[in-house]
């Protein structure tokens, strides 16, 4: 004969071993001589002198619908209200089944990046204009100078002109 014993301190009371029982006694408290059945993705647990199969996500990793964040499962049963298995993606919202695509946020995202690179290349065209206007100013420009200055001016008045809060938004090419 066989104890299978259980965890009675937990609340489902999880299968927790086995041992060799004595043929003239009685099972102790926390265990059964009934063996239990093993399926992947559950784990037995006691109620009622009888194993019961009950979920078992332990070591996988949820999300919560709210912050996305992630967690480790380290309970037995089933997942938590406020978290998933499904794995949230890039600009994505919780429609109460799934991930679905925030574009609201996406495009939020798209028009700060524009409005980054869009300084980003006024700074350029400022530095390269500040300093083939010096070498301008101080003739000891080179041959090509002045159309250099033309077209990074050029370039900059282009680039002001944009409008960074459209989404697929298209940059004037950089002189060179």
């Amino acid at each position: 004969m066989i104890n299978y014993y259980f965890d009675n301190t937990n609340e489902l009371k999880p299968y927790t071993h086995q041992l060799d029982a004595n043929d003239d006694t009685l099972p102790p408290d926390n265990a059964l001589r009934v063996k239990p059945e093993f399926k992947e993705g559950f784990h037995p647990c006691e109620k009622n002198g009888e194993w019961l199969l009950v979920e078992d996500h332990r070591d996988k990793t949820v999300y919560n619908i709210e912050t996305q964040e992630s967690y480790r499962v380290e309970y037995l049963g089933t997942i938590k209200e406020g978290f998933t298995l499904l794995e949230p993606f890039k600009f994505s919202r919780w429609n109460g089944e799934k991930w679905v695509l925030d574009e609201d946020e996406q495009n939020a995202f798209k028009i700060k990046q524009n409005k980054m690179l869009k300084s980003s290349l006024l700074n350029e065209a400022n530095e390269n204009i500040s300093i083939l206007q010096d070498a301008i100013d101080l003739d000891i420009s080179e041959n090509g100078d002045e159309d250099k200055l033309k077209a990074w001016k050029k370039y900059r008045v282009l680039l002001n002109r944009i409008d960074a809060s459209v989404i697929n938004v298209i940059f004037p090419d950089k002189p060179y």
